[in-house]
């Protein structure tokens, strides 16, 4: 987008930041909108409206407009349906995986997610060579493609019971109530915002480092995001099997490490070189916690609410998304990349902190309940 805008459309780099950050909530817009329809209307018929509404609304950015905010009108509409789609799509898959199996569903959809999303940008290229509109040909087709993928293959997950109050009750609470019901899920949601505000700062930092600060070649950065890619794609499935059944608070801590370690690496090696090895270490970081979370939901939640927990997710990631890049935009203004590096560093020694507490607490409350009985019998 940012290319197309600045060289098909002739818009100025700071107009165009303008017009990615406004179209930018409508993807936080979407997470809220999801989770509400994912639990109070239908799984299934919110995944197929998510992808007709994300269709819609990259197809018109194809044509040519006189004013910039009719691109971010309607990029607002596109990544609307991208924010509305994630939450649904994760309670899909709580739904239809037993819990024993469920963290290696949310694997293969996470290795999914991340195939495509290093296909996609390279078979981008070779479409923008042609013809920047057959970018937007390619990005309606795949999810028409999809919402029919969906509607005949996928059934209605979401079970509703009228004799069954707790269930109705749980579907008409607003997002405040059914946050707030869950405390400890709520605590571990909103510290994941420090082990995925690292990521969301790396793709605002990577660009700027390898071209400005380490003076490189720009193909340095596609490096990079194939390395991310490659982790992924190869150590998932390993790391998965590594974790499973062991505590998630105690993993999480594990993921905050390797988030830490990794963005030390670079922090003390200022190099391309030290770049692309803390891109290894910070992946195994990402993997966990990307395994864990949904599944900490899932387990944790009733199905009633379980769509506006996985939203609360997407939430913290979209959220992230939007302030990361600004705030670090800002300190490396103000204060030098070295601060940048080590606000990043900070962030996941943070949620370290953050899990680690939780883990005591956790074990402290367990310990207080089985010690419960024994006190009554003496």
């Amino acid at each position: 987008m940012t290319i197309y805008l600045s060289e098909a459309r002739g818009y100025g780099v700071d107009r165009v930041g303008q017009i990615l950050s406004v179209g930018s909530i409508g993807l936080l817009a979407g997470n809220f909108t999801g989770g509400w329809l994912t639990d109070r209307w239908s799984r299934k018929r919110t995944l197929i409206a998510a992808l007709v509404l994300n269709a819609l609304g990259f197809s018109a950015l194809a044509f040519h407009f006189e004013s910039g905010w009719f691109y971010a009108l309607f990029l607002a509409v596109g990544y609307f349906g991208s924010g509305m789609y994630s939450p649904a799509a994760n309670t899909v898959v709580a739904d239809l995986a037993p819990e024993d199996i469920r963290p290696f569903a949310y694997t293969v959809n996470y290795v999914c997610v991340n195939l495509g999303m290093g296909l996609g940008p390279l078979l981008a290229g070779f479409l923008a060579a042609y013809s920047y509109n057959w970018i937007f040909v390619g990005d309606v087709a795949t999810s028409l493609v999809c919402a029919g993928l969906i509607a005949i293959g996928v059934g209605e997950t979401l079970r509703r019971s009228k004799g069954d109050a707790a269930t109705r009750s749980g579907r008409t609470r607003s997002y405040g109530k059914v946050w707030l019901g869950h405390p400890i899920v709520l605590i571990f949601c909103l510290s994941f915002f420090f082990l995925i505000g690292p990521l969301m700062g790396l793709e605002y930092a990577v660009p700027l480092l390898v071209k400005t600060v380490f003076m490189a070649p720009l193909a340095f950065v596609g490096v990079i995001y194939t390395i991310n890619a490659a982790c992924i794609l190869s150590l998932s499935f390993l790391i998965e099997k590594l974790i499973r059944e062991r505590n998630e608070y105690l993993m999480m801590v594990v993921s905050g490490l390797f988030w830490t370690a990794g963005l030390i690496i670079l922090l003390s090696g200022f190099s391309v070189v030290a770049l692309m090895v803390c891109t290894v270490v910070w992946t195994i970081g990402e993997i966990i916690a990307s395994i864990l979370v949904p599944s900490f939901i899932a387990k944790r939640v009733a199905p009633a609410v379980k769509g506006r927990f996985m939203a609360l997710n997407d939430i913290v990631r979209s959220f992230a998304g939007v302030v990361c890049p600004v705030g670090l935009g800002l300190i490396w203004s103000n204060l030098g990349v070295t601060w940048v590096l080590a606000v990043l560093a900070g962030l996941p020694a943070a949620g370290v902190l953050c899990y680690l507490a939780m883990l005591v607490f956790t074990a402290r409350s367990r310990g207080a309940r089985s010690a419960a009985p024994l006190a009554v019998e003496t």
